[in-house]
């Protein structure tokens, strides 16, 4: 099923975004003995829509990062694989049905844990041996899918007015960063939900966002997030901006968030957990 022609479209989904992800070692597993593996992974597409994804991988799953690499690669393929029905959702001026957007949801979720269950199958391991958290954002013309299972971070830039710039018959626009969804942890410090064989549906949340003024968005797993997002989700480090400002000026690149990411400052006071992020932004209309 393609976008109804009769439905009135807003401006191009792929050409003004550009896209960039990373996944690094924290300091805690490079320096333990044996060192341990990344388990996060982190992918940011353009084409045919953008689409970003992270999962990190469970510390105590003795092969999370297979897990963490196999749902983030599997769930791009799929919504490539699906694309003709992700449009009418997404790129229509016309709002879907209230439960179309969260049933698409629940089935990237079941694909995941179906992958898990596949990947596990062929090392001959338990599924719980690859569970991992899932972050992942789908970018239409009219809207944005979003989902979360577990800890880490989904932040949304929007363009707004300056409320302290001089008036102009052009109001200057400044960032505002949001957050989407909960924390995702427990009760407990460690604590959070992962993609297995037990994960329950209400355990995942998820949602879709007009995309009125969206300039940019950002998945973090919860070791990238670490220094960016308030532990209580209150506040949005506005280092996030100034990335998503270089990304779309085609000056950020993998070195310069790898060489953040192992600064000083960054790690100072931090877990030393493994860092995933996924970026994109799109060109400001000026």
């Amino acid at each position: 099923m393609g976008v109804d022609d009769n439905q009135p479209c807003l401006g191009d989904t792929q050409d003004d975004w550009r896209g960039l992800a990373i996944a690094v070692a924290g300091l805690a597993h490079l320096e333990a003995e044996p060192s341990v593996p990344c388990q996060d992974a982190a992918l940011s597409t353009v084409a045919p829509r953008p689409l970003l994804t992270v999962a990190d991988g469970a510390g105590s799953a003795i092969a999370s990062e297979y897990g963490a690499q196999a749902v983030t690669g599997a769930l791009c393929r799929l919504l490539v694989t699906l694309e003709g029905q992700v449009a009418p959702l997404l790129d229509t001026a016309h709002p879907p049905d209230d439960d179309a957007c969260r049933d698409l949801a629940l089935l990237l979720v079941r694909h995941a844990q179906g992958v898990l269950a596949d990947t596990a199958q062929v090392q001959r391991r338990e599924v719980r041996d690859l569970r991992c958290t899932l972050l992942l954002a789908v970018v239409g013309r009219a809207r944005l899918l979003w989902l979360k299972v577990g800890d880490g971070a989904i932040v949304v830039e929007r363009a707004v007015p300056d409320p302290q710039a001089e008036s102009s018959d052009e109001p200057a626009l400044m960032p505002l960063l949001s957050l989407l969804g909960e924390s995702g942890r427990g009760e407990f410090a460690n604590q959070t939900t992962f993609v297995d064989d037990r994960l329950r549906s209400e355990q995942v949340q998820s949602g879709c966002l007009g995309m009125d003024g969206v300039t940019g968005i950002a998945l973090m797993s919860d070791g990238a997030a670490e220094k960016l997002v308030a532990h209580d989700g209150s506040r949005v480090a506005g280092q996030l901006s100034h990335w998503l400002d270089d990304l779309r000026g085609g000056r950020l690149r993998e070195r310069d968030l790898i060489r953040r990411f192992y600064s000083e400052a960054f790690c100072r006071g931090t877990a030393g957990d493994d860092r995933g992020i996924a970026l994109a932004a799109r060109a400001i209309a000026e």
